[in-house]
């Protein structure tokens, strides 16, 4: 049998879902070898990187290893190494790991930051388009803060304590909704005021989120950003960044030492010498029907283009955009093409090919302005249906162990409230699963105070104010509200009750069960989870004050 490769260079979203869609059309055709090429064994979920630069989310969290997503796949075949370059005529690519022949490739590299040669950014400022520079700004941020804590000179204080970020775009909107809420803990861990941690939007432009077309949905993020503490600062042009902060093309400056440039997107710069024909921030450029074109135009036979490396502009959606939904479709046209070429398939064009659903940009864990399906909406809503994007992304890749990870990470394994939910149903916030124990206790006790549990009120005595003790138990423990109290006083009621009749498993089994739900389960979809905090806030400030990271008492 003559074995033919299909190459596939980069694992990202087009290369893994043109990998996935390939094999599972070739799965009976043995001849055929899929070859998912990247220099990283593992899949990067790049639209949730700001997660982990945020410290929401661990790094494992948007990284997934290609094995467990194409172990099942048994044509396709993994290689961990770089590609350096493309012998056209011979029909190979080189890497460091020698020399591939392909029958058809697949070029979807992906993309890299584009600082449009600002001076000073790659030196003194951080940008946010791979799992290391995520990484990078997650240990900084936390560092600087700390030490911007400990500094007593006000200039450099406020220096160290200001984060900065260039470029209003998803990626930019998204990382700064994050930083709202990273600053919470961060003001918490390092005694700061919340306000003394300021955190500055810059955008060239006169308006944010330029990509939105209903700019009623761009208004809602920038007030809940505004509301929140961002200072917005539009028409506001980088010319410059140093060790000490950034300039402005009017002259101005903002002391910082955390800038974080998102303000543009181009191709990874190493393609830029094979021989294509390149578009608007170095892509190749590509006909209908995803063929990378050749330095005259013309198309190349046997390469096609997905991803952030593809440029083209479709007549009836416009330019692909740098989405998810893009980068599959760009790849969901080269897979079927490439199945035609074999006589397995109908050959389409971009246009046949293209599903775009909508977006939906997170500005945060709690609040969400999202475009799905031709509906605007914002809110929780919307922070779901991103949530769902997500998911639909990995079913379409067939992947349940990442749909599994992806709840647990995102809503039950979540700190500091940073879920839709506001960490209400988040397992290491509170005991999630108690809850159900909760409510059936709860019913219980008013059962019993309304002489309505049968039998079992013969053992627990009945009067008046026993009844109003064992309703307001009930009540109580139902809402969740001072659960914990109210945990004590239901095994107290328990006790005298079985001191005055005799122990038996009733009395064990109640006992025990508000001895579990006096772990934390009235924050589990209860009252406590806002009225404990709230208490805590009030009457630790009365009787302990509030912590501050510098004291100066001697004005007093």
């Amino acid at each position: 049998m003559n074995e033919k490769n299909i190459v596939i260079v980069g694992a990202g979203f087009g290369g893994v879902f043109a990998a996935k869609t390939l094999s599972k059309k070739l799965r009976s055709h043995k001849e055929y070898n899929i070859i998912l090429v990247d220099k990283h064994s593992y899949f990067t979920y790049m639209t949730e990187l700001h997660e982990v630069a945020s410290q929401r989310v661990k790094p494992k969290h948007v990284q997934e290893d290609l094995e467990h997503l194409f172990y099942q796949d048994k044509n396709v075949k993994l290689l961990t190494t770089e590609v350096t370059n493309i012998n056209k005529d011979k029909k190979t690519i080189s890497t460091t790991q020698g020399d591939i022949p392909y029958e058809k490739l697949v070029l979807a590299v992906g993309g890299q930051s584009n600082d449009f040669g600002t001076p000073g950014v790659k030196e003194h400022g951080f940008e946010l388009w791979s799992m290391e520079e995520s990484l990078k700004i997650r240990n900084h941020v936390e560092n600087i803060i700390g030490q911007g804590a400990a500094e007593l000179d006000p200039d450099k204080r406020e220096q160290m304590l200001t984060i900065a970020v260039v470029g209003s775009g998803f990626t930019g909107a998204e990382l700064m909704g994050e930083f709202i809420e990273q600053r919470k803990v961060l003001a918490q861990t390092y005694k700061l005021d919340e306000s003394e941690i300021k955190l500055v939007l810059l955008e060239a432009s006169p308006s944010i989120l330029n990509m939105l077309k209903d700019r009623k949905l761009a208004d809602k993020a920038f007030k809940y950003m505004e509301d929140n503490g961002v200072d917005i600062r539009l028409n506001s042009r980088v010319t410059g960044v140093d060790e000490n902060g950034v300039f402005f093309q009017d002259g101005s400056t903002l002391p910082t030492k955390s800038l974080i440039w998102t303000a543009g997107v181009k191709a990874k710069s190493f393609i830029s010498n094979w021989g294509f024909k390149y578009g608007r921030g170095g892509r190749i450029e590509a006909d209908d029907y995803m063929r990378a074109t050749k330095e005259d135009g013309t198309p190349e036979k046997d390469i096609y283009v997905a991803g952030d490396t593809l440029s083209y502009v479709d007549e009836k959606t416009g330019p692909i955009p740098q989405t998810v939904e893009g980068a599959e479709s760009a790849a969901r046209a080269a897979s079927a093409n490439i199945l035609a070429d074999f006589g397995l398939g109908k050959a389409k064009t971009f246009s046949e090919a293209v599903k775009y659903h909508g977006f939906a940009v997170s500005i945060g864990s709690h609040y969400t302005v999202a475009s799905l399906m031709g509906l605007n909406f914002s809110g929780f809503i919307a922070s779901i249906a991103k949530h769902g994007i997500n998911l639909f992304f990995y079913s379409q890749i067939r992947s349940a162990y990442s749909i599994f990870h992806y709840m647990l990470d995102e809503f039950f394994r979540t700190e500091d409230g940073r879920n839709p939910f506001k960490g209400s149903i988040s397992r290491l916030g509170n005991v999630l699963w108690s809850t159900p124990l909760r409510l059936f206790l709860g019913i219980f006790w008013i059962l019993v105070a309304l002489g309505n549990a049968g039998d079992l009120n013969n053992f627990f005595w009945q009067s008046g104010l026993a009844s109003f003790i064992e309703i307001v138990t009930g009540a109580g423990i139902l809402l969740g509200l001072f659960t914990w109290p109210l945990g004590l006083l239901s095994i107290l009621l328990t006790i005298v009750s079985g001191a005055t009749h005799s122990f038996e498993l009733t009395h064990w089994f109640v006992m025990l069960s508000s001895l579990a739900i006096m772990n934390g389960s009235g924050r589990g979809f209860g009252l406590d989870f806002y009225v404990v905090p709230l208490l805590q806030k009030i009457f630790g400030g009365f009787w302990y004050g509030k912590a501050k990271s510098t004291y100066n008492e001697l004005e007093k």
